[in-house]
């Protein structure tokens, strides 16, 4: 009876100085920021685009290494909380230039073209657009009673006709909305528009463009 006695005294005693350690624990402890939110994003074209034809060949010049990026996570953005402090930021496994390629893939094609992609345009190329540059960001408040969202997309190609360069082009958008109930892909909508947009005036205007004889 008394060594059971002895014992358990002493886990008593050995919790109480874990209790008392805690606080300087926990304070040697990093602080973390909120989960980071990711964003699974696959581009769905509008189709708007007309008057494309024969062979469009698309390069680009932000040249990435994919099989070194393959565990990267890209931050595309921040999250904030109603005092407008970041909580967190928003990740992607995929680099913003393949989705901005992967657009102009779908949407040139929908417009009539056959999109050949290649590292670097032929010589004398007939028709052909070389991205320079790209950037995708997105921003997400997480209000008391609403979450807001903005995407800004940014883009920079060269246009290509019988092997020499039309027009250096920028182009800017951006999109905000809000929502009350559908929080969790708020972010893939706001994105998606803003993209869309942009796309629909870049294959409209290039078109006519390269198209010019």
């Amino acid at each position: 009876m008394t060594l059971g006695f002895s014992s358990r005294f002493s886990n008593l005693r050995q919790i109480l100085a874990l209790a008392c350690l805690m606080p300087a624990l926990i304070a040697l402890m990093p602080e973390f920021a909120a989960a980071d939110q990711r964003v699974n994003f696959l581009y769905q074209p509008t189709g708007f685009g007309r008057g494309g034809s024969g062979d469009l060949y698309l390069s680009q010049t932000v040249m990435t290494n994919s099989d070194r990026l393959k565990s990267v996570q890209w931050i595309i953005g921040e999250t904030k909380n109603q005092t407008f402090d970041n909580t967190g930021n928003i990740v992607t496994a995929r680099p913003p230039l393949d989705t901005v390629m992967d657009a102009f893939n779908q949407e040139f094609k929908a417009a009539g073209y056959n999109v050949i992609n290649v590292d670097t345009l032929p010589a004398g190329v007939k028709k052909g657009i070389i991205l320079g540059s790209v950037s995708i960001k997105l921003e997400e408040i997480d209000k008391l009673y609403k979450v807001e969202t903005t995407c800004s997309v940014k883009i920079s190609f060269e246009t290509w006709r019988n092997g020499s360069v039309i027009k250096k082009l920028n182009y800017e958008n951006s999109y905000s909305d809000s929502t009350i109930l559908d929080r969790d892909m708020i972010l893939l909508k706001t994105m998606q528009t803003a993209l869309q947009e942009l796309m629909a005036r870049i294959v409209r205007e290039t078109s006519v463009t390269i198209e010019q004889k």
